[in-house]
């Protein structure tokens, strides 16, 4: 439990890190694209770039789905506690249980249709030379880890060593 436990923190780091970094990204080529459309404007010759929207509309998607697994690690998501406080707490605990099962096989089924969605993918990016399903890849590899927190947790409930939510 506790080697499961330290690979879904490090998955939840890895996934901050590669957040903070996409988020750093889409202000860098933002403001560049800001620049050369300006630029493009006084500058004889200097175009704007044809390639900016499309990156940072990428990296948006996969940062949100990255921050969807490390929303759901962190117990982030909309709860609805009011309901909980009425049961008694060994209630409490099945309950919790109970929603981190119906998550893992809701992220089961969103996992098995995105990875078809993207096996389906052959077309390539507008601006840029990227296949649509890498892009589409953050699908199956959030759900995926969304997943693995689902069981984690589950378990983690299961044998008293989770967090109280």
């Amino acid at each position: 439990m506790s080697a499961m436990k330290k690979i879904g923190d490090a998955l939840d780091r890895v996934c901050g890190v590669l957040i903070v970094l996409m988020v750093g990204a889409m202000v860098l080529i933002t403001t560049a694209q800001i620049i050369w459309r300006v630029g493009s404007g006084v500058i004889p010759g200097m175009r704007p770039l044809s390639w900016s929207e499309e990156v940072t509309r990428f990296l948006l998607i996969w940062a949100t789905f990255l921050g969807a697994t490390c929303v759901y690690r962190r117990g982030g998501n909309i709860a609805i506690t009011a309901v909980q406080g009425l049961f008694p707490e060994s209630a409490r605990k099945v309950l919790r249980v109970a929603v981190h099962v119906v998550c893992f096989c809701l992220f089961a089924v969103l996992l098995y249709y995105g990875v078809t969605y993207c096996n389906k993918q052959v077309r390539t990016a507008a601006a840029l030379p990227i296949k649509m399903k890498y892009i589409y890849m953050c699908l199956p590899i959030g759900l995926g880890i969304c997943m693995y927190h689902a069981l984690v947790m589950a378990l983690e409930e299961i044998t008293g060593k989770g967090a109280k939510h």
